[in-house]
């Protein structure tokens, strides 16, 4: 009995000890946030549809043009490693040739809404390439002696306590961590671009010919899929990189909207294959709609949400790769739609609000960013400016 009592006696502790290490500090460089533990979600039931016993569903594309823009962010940019003319040639060859065909440069902005300002898009990817590569050194005898130094405003480098730190980030003169405003403009200009104006443009849910192809199940040559059921399907493959946004918010502002998306792609895809084109119209608007809201969401809680809170009111340095996130974000939300299907913001509109967020000493200033709506470049403002859009 008494071994036994001990027994509960420990079980108990263990159970305490671990109740306690469930509030845990979620840290980038020295920044500390406390977050609580959430049970992971459920994954969503497998997106699967087939014609004559062989799956109809090829997603391969999507993971053909992630690869060349990941490695480009992590081998490259990331921590900053453009110091000599082979490394900038072999990043060139990832962003202009890609990976079995499929490259960056190709698929920015290709969407007929956005064809007029592509060439702007591109000269903005290009300046954070030339950022990168001056952060790197590139062009100094000694590379490493520009790549080693700390940043503080008006100067760009590296953040953190030294050059060796496990999470490092660089920045710019204007504080602008230059490779996460990359991989986030990346989520827009490609992903959400192609999702939403290419392959869930509604002109192709309409055009009588490719109508037509389906009814009479017209297969791409080669393929087992109609070329519209191959557009839904590429769409849906591109929101897998929108789906970590969607999960991680949520349990809160964008409660339900996982499901609503899933149901919306399934359900149309379904409605396809059946004939049934109003459905499918009706869950187009759906995705696109919905998506755009999340887009919205993901900027203004990287703008403003606790993480960027707690770490802005330590140390601003400590803010600047989150913020950086969101000035990536709100760039995107130019390939975002209105409740009328038109672009939710132009390209200059957009550059509009990123000026005013890096006017002066840019993500530096941490006055201005901490002023209220009526500061242009504040925070505040910003994210007014944006809820006027969307929410």
């Amino acid at each position: 009995m008494k071994n036994k009592a001990n027994k509960s006696f420990y079980i108990i502790i263990l159970w305490v000890v671990i109740s306690n290490s469930i509030i845990s500090c979620t840290t980038w460089q020295d920044e500390t946030i406390e977050s609580s533990y959430i049970i992971p979600t459920l994954p969503d039931p497998e997106y699967k549809f087939s014609r004559n016993n062989e799956s109809s569903v090829d997603l391969l594309e999507c993971s053909l043009l992630k690869e060349p823009v990941d490695i480009i962010y992590q081998s490259f940019m990331k921590e900053a490693r453009i110091s000599n003319g082979a490394q900038q040639e072999r990043m060139n060859e990832y962003f202009k040739q890609g990976v079995y065909g499929k490259a960056p440069f190709d698929e920015i902005a290709t969407s007929m809404a956005h064809s007029v300002d592509r060439e702007r898009v591109l000269a903005t990817f290009q300046q954070l390439f030339n950022d990168s590569r001056a952060l790197s050194g590139y062009g100094y005898k000694r590379p490493a002696d520009v790549r080693n130094t700390k940043a503080q405003t008006g100067k760009g480098g590296y953040l953190g306590y030294n050059i060796g730190d496990v999470n490092l980030a660089f920045v710019n003169n204007k504080g602008l961590a230059v490779a996460e405003v990359y991989n986030e403009m990346i989520r827009g200009s490609i992903y959400l671009d192609k999702i939403l104006n290419v392959h869930l443009n509604p002109q192709l849910y309409n055009y009588q010919r490719l109508l037509k192809d389906q009814e009479s199940s017209i297969l791409v040559n080669g393929h087992n899929y109609t070329e519209l059921e191959h557009h839904w399907d590429l769409a849906y493959g591109y929101y897998q990189y929108w789906l970590p946004i969607v999960q991680k918010n949520e349990r809160n502002i964008l409660k339900g909207s996982r499901i609503k998306l899933y149901n919306a792609f399934a359900t149309g895809r379904l409605a396809m294959t059946e004939y049934r084109f109003d459905e499918v119209r009706k869950c187009l608007d759906i995705i696109r709609q919905e998506l755009s809201k999340v887009a919205a969401v993901h900027a203004i809680e990287l703008l403003s949400g606790e993480i960027t809170k707690v770490n802005l009111n330590e140390d601003i340095s400590n803010a600047l790769v989150f913020l950086s996130r969101a000035y990536g974000a709100i760039f995107s939300l130019q390939f975002a739609v209105n409740i009328e299907g038109k672009p939710l913001y132009t390209f200059d509109e957009v550059q509009t609000l990123l000026d005013a967020l890096t006017q002066n000493s840019g993500l530096w200033d941490k006055q201005r960013l901490e002023g209220d709506t009526t500061i242009t470049g504040s925070i505040a403002y910003t994210v007014a400016q944006i809820k006027q859009r969307i929410l």
